[in-house]
């Protein structure tokens, strides 16, 4: 894993991730990095040093964190959404919503009521990726389903009024997607 520091030179911040897809930071002052057979690091960035925390047997890629310190970790080898605490627990925080089961959960994000969108990249090229919304406790529901080219991350609006999802072909862009008052989806706007 590399540091890009202020004079724009790459710096190895550790070494020994197996693939680090998905980086997130915790409120606990450490940076959290999955890996490709289910690893969740958790890495000290002033020591240069990393503990791998839990496995999951899957293979992690985005990662999100919420106020307690627990890791929700998109995990394609198991489908589903996996919730890491502190301790190494591992369990199954979300596998999709009633009749429409994750295909390839990709990446998390949380909003201010706790509520954690996922994008489904779904099947390469097969246009049937999507956006869900887990509810706090692991209800789930497809939240949109207009993002259908391989969505590859996703983060909240500074305002928490919209969703940004990176978008990979056809063509690769960021686009905008608002979240309606009642937490509906609302208009989508490309703006990258």
């Amino acid at each position: 894993m590399a540091l890009l520091n202020n004079s724009t030179q790459v710096s190895v911040l550790v070494e020994g991730l197996d693939h680090p897809e998905g980086i997130a930071w915790g409120f606990d002052g450490y940076a959290y990095a999955g890996g490709e057979a289910g690893q969740l690091y958790r890495i000290d960035i002033e020591n240069r040093d990393v503990v791998q925390v839990a496995d999951t047997g899957g293979f992690l890629l985005g990662l999100a964190v919420d106020a307690r310190n627990n890791v929700y970790a998109c995990d394609t080898g198991n489908k589903a959404v996996m919730r890491i605490t502190q301790d190494g627990g591992v369990a199954t925080y979300s596998s999709g919503s009633p009749g429409e089961p994750f295909a390839t959960p990709n990446y998390p994000a949380f909003d201010a009521e706790g509520n954690l969108y996922v994008c489904d990249s779904g099947e390469w090229l097969a246009d049937d990726e999507k956006i869900y919304r887990i509810r706090p406790g692991g209800d789930t529901e497809v939240w949109d389903r207009r993002q259908k080219e391989f969505p590859n991350g996703l983060c909240l609006g500074p305002d928490g009024r919209s969703l940004y999802v990176a978008m990979s072909v056809n063509p690769p862009r960021v686009d905008r997607v608002a979240i309606e008052p009642d937490g509906g989806a609302g208009p989508v706007q490309t703006v990258v």
